[in-house]
């Protein structure tokens, strides 16, 4: 994993979501929640909308039934102002879905706030971008 870090109050804004790839990685439904605010919401590429910590665990135990990731995170910017925060990222790595592995490039927008917990997904939202020349 690459890129910058800001802090707040000794926690830093990118916490949240390098727990979110690891979580991913290790297929863990639990982790990939427990990262996002309690009304948080998903966007998925192809998905319709998930909003609330427990449809995005259960959005991801079925998911992670079919599917597993490896993914390796970049940090291409961070804006920060007071209590919120967007990072713009990009992944690279791959998708196994029935025993096909797919090398893939995701690019991912998040919205962060600052809780009494700390940093958390407010929103969450990935696509993959064209192959050039499309």
């Amino acid at each position: 994993m690459t890129g910058s870090s800001v802090q707040h109050d000794g926690n830093s804004v990118d916490e949240p979501i390098r727990g979110y790839f690891d979580a991913l990685n290790r297929s863990d439904p639990d982790g990939v929640s427990r990262v996002f605010a309690v009304d948080g919401t998903l966007m998925a590429d192809e998905t319709g909308t998930v909003t609330g910590r427990e449809h995005i665990r259960t959005m991801f135990q079925q998911s992670f039934r079919a599917l597993s990731c490896q993914r390796e995170l970049h940090i291409d910017r961070v804006r920060h102002d007071g209590d919120m925060a967007a990072v713009e990222t990009h992944t690279t790595g791959t998708f196994t879905i029935g025993g096909n592995t797919i090398s893939a490039v995701s690019r991912e927008l998040f919205i962060l706030h600052h809780s009494p917990r700390g940093w958390e997904i407010t929103d969450y939202m990935f696509n993959r971008p064209a192959p050039a020349g499309s």
